[in-house]
């Protein structure tokens, strides 16, 4: 298995919270030897970009580790838990501040000083679904090798989507189960961290490790979204405090973009209102739960998780907001992964008008999973960018297949209708926000009838000619029915 580098983890007041039971956000304790605990708000940091990649749209997945019954109930609830924080936070404003960590721009510091960057634009995303690891080592502790094992043997058996450009798996553990990382314990040197294994065979996964060390619900909301962030601005985790490429945005000192601060903040989703750390604002050398341009827009599909099938164009709707200043002219474009083809119209709007997003499967099986990528441009100086994401699941079953294909039936309504929903307005002083009605993910839906089922042999008795001269007909009639649709 390829070995994991560059460990990073976080022992911050977070964790001494949690360890209390309380949100996030108590003094700093000392852990002598622990690499990157967060300075308190930290004033006249710098962030520096040393040329490594993000994750421009995150797409998290939420894992179990083992019996989610044995996990800490208020994270895996169905409702309000922590998969419907990751699919509203990852969809609102909390979001779009992150902008100012694109890549889109020359290297600042390290050996890669002055190249080119990787070109990417950190924006919205997806919460991708919940899926459970069972076969986990079992006692009362592990390891962070372990942890990469068996992520790697459940991408391999097919249990657990495999990572690319944008997946991070966020795994969730038991109360009672302690993991070290190089040498340090659990709830005692760390509340949690985040990590990359780094892959020969497959593109390199990106992980969060989220210990259960007693925390109320708050905290746990809080120090995901630290890790989150962190793994989103800096994939791979700096080595000590000397950071360089291929790390992507730290100070100079290693610290990542969370460790800079030392607070919480608020943001309201389409799932609620949640707890967030705030995170380093470097336009102001702040912390910020909601960062933003003097003047500044947004941007949101909605909804922004859809299933589609073959031969079977689907519109949703694009939204866009003025999320401080005035109004201002928005440039739109879209990318789809092979296997689809989106179009997005008009290609010009106001911040706060709409664009209709027609979304296509072009081929017979289709992936699934993936995500198309609206962006906005406005075109400023510097041109401002924001980006939003459509999770993509797919339906086994052409749309066409029916008693009478779709296009032939008389009056038949538009397949999918522009939907509503979702609040794009911002709170500026909770770092507020939504975007899209944040539906959730459905399952592929598979054909429930058969086609050419057996007919009792008796029942044919007497009749086998009408019968033929039937078949014959219908098969003229199908003949008929695809030359008039080709």
């Amino acid at each position: 298995m390829p070995a994991s580098r560059f460990p990073r983890f976080l022992m911050s007041s977070f964790a001494v919270a949690l360890l209390a039971g309380g949100a996030a956000g108590a003094t700093e304790s000392a852990m002598p030897g622990v690499a990157h605990a967060p300075v308190s708000n930290a004033a006249g940091a710098t962030a520096q970009y040393y040329g490594g990649v993000v994750t421009p749209n995150a797409k998290v997945y939420v894992v179990w580790w083992g019996d989610p019954s044995k996990i800490n109930s208020a994270v895996t609830a169905a409702k309000g838990g922590i998969a419907d924080f990751f699919a509203g936070v990852t969809n609102s404003s909390f979001m779009d501040g992150l902008n100012q960590y694109s890549t889109n721009i020359n290297a600042t510091a390290g050996s890669k000083m002055g190249s080119a960057g990787t070109g990417q634009y950190i924006g919205r995303g997806n919460y991708a679904g919940t899926f459970t690891l069972m076969n986990v080592p079992s006692g009362t502790s592990i390891t962070d090798a372990q942890i990469q094992t068996a992520l790697d043997a459940a991408f391999d058996a097919g249990t657990l989507p495999e990572p690319d450009d944008n997946a991070i798996y966020a795994v969730y553990f038991p109360q009672g189960l302690s993991i070290t990382l190089d040498g340090s314990k659990s709830c005692s040197a760390f509340g949690a961290y985040h990590e990359a294994i780094l892959e020969t065979k497959r593109h390199n996964a990106i992980y969060l490790v989220m210990p259960d060390c007693g925390s109320s619900f708050a905290g746990w909301c809080s120090v995901s979204t630290h890790e989150l962030v962190e793994a989103m601005t800096d994939n791979i985790p700096t080595p000590g405090s000397m950071p360089d490429y291929p790390q992507a945005w730290n100070d100079a000192m290693g610290n990542e973009m969370g460790d800079l601060c030392n607070g919480n903040g608020t943001v309201n989703t389409d799932f609620g209102t949640f707890t967030v750390q705030t995170i380093w604002d470097e336009r102001t050398k702040t912390c910020k739960a909601f960062s933003s341009d003097a003047k500044d827009f947004n941007v949101a599909v909605s909804p922004n998780v859809a299933t589609v099938s073959l031969n079977a164009p689907m519109t949703l709707t694009v939204k866009t907001a003025a999320s401080v200043g005035a109004a201002e002219s928005l440039t739109l474009s879209v990318t789809a992964p092979t296997g689809f083809t989106a179009t997005v119209t008009p290609t010009t709007v106001m911040s706060g008008g709409t664009a209709a997003l027609t979304v296509k499967a072009t081929t017979a099986a289709p992936a699934t999973g993936v995500q198309i990528i609206v962006r906005a441009d406005a075109m400023g100086t510097p041109v401002q960018t924001h980006t939003a994401a459509l999770l993509l699941t797919t339906s086994s079953v052409p749309a066409d297949l029916g008693a009478e294909p779709a296009d032939m039936a008389a009056g038949a309504p538009d397949l999918a209708e522009p939907s509503t929903g979702g609040n794009d307005g911002d709170d500026m002083a909770t770092g507020g926000g939504s975007g899209g009605n944040g539906e959730q993910p459905g399952m592929p839906k598979g054909c429930g009838c058969v086609l050419g089922g057996a007919t009792p042999a008796s029942t044919l008795d007497g009749t086998w000619l009408p019968a033929t001269l039937l078949l014959v007909a219908f098969v003229l009639l199908a003949s008929r029915r695809r030359r008039q649709r080709a």
